[in-house]
């Protein structure tokens, strides 16, 4: 699916072929899910983002920045780890896992947003599982 970023890039879900089951998941990297920019999308774009994204077992999706960070950052075609938790939600999401990482952020900064996600998340009810994206990070499906 046609993502929200400057020059075209999409999203990718992963779903078994029917009646094979196992899970399915989505990898959504360089994608803007706020306000800002003006991207060659469809106006029910949202609405159909988070229908192509259902009940996904794991979503891959871009948390550059901070909602602070954001602000100076409005059409760049990122998004951040609070969006990226409400989408996931909105979704039926299981996992989210926060990708493509603002390189200025230090291990500490990673954390207290991993940390600040999770607490969101838990914020708005449910039982969505967040993580970060880290360098020989594997995930089981």
């Amino acid at each position: 699916m046609r993502l929200r970023h400057p020059g075209t890039t999409l999203g990718f879900r992963l779903t078994p072929a029917k009646g094979t089951g196992g899970p399915s998941m989505a990898y959504v990297t360089d994608n803007e899910l706020g306000t800002g920019g003006e991207y060659d999308v469809d106006r029910n774009w949202r609405r159909d983002f988070v229908t192509f994204l259902k009940s996904v077992d794991l979503l891959i999706h871009d948390a550059m920045y901070t909602p602070g960070e954001l602000e100076e950052h409005r059409g760049w075609g990122h998004s951040t780890y609070e969006e990226a938790v409400t989408l996931a939600q909105d979704a039926g999401v299981k996992k989210l896992v926060l990708f493509h990482h603002e390189p200025e952020h230090d291990d500490k900064e990673m954390d207290a947003l991993l940390a600040a996600a999770r607490k969101f998340a838990k914020k708005r009810a449910g039982r969505l599982e967040v993580i970060a994206a880290q360098e020989g990070v594997k995930v089981t499906l």
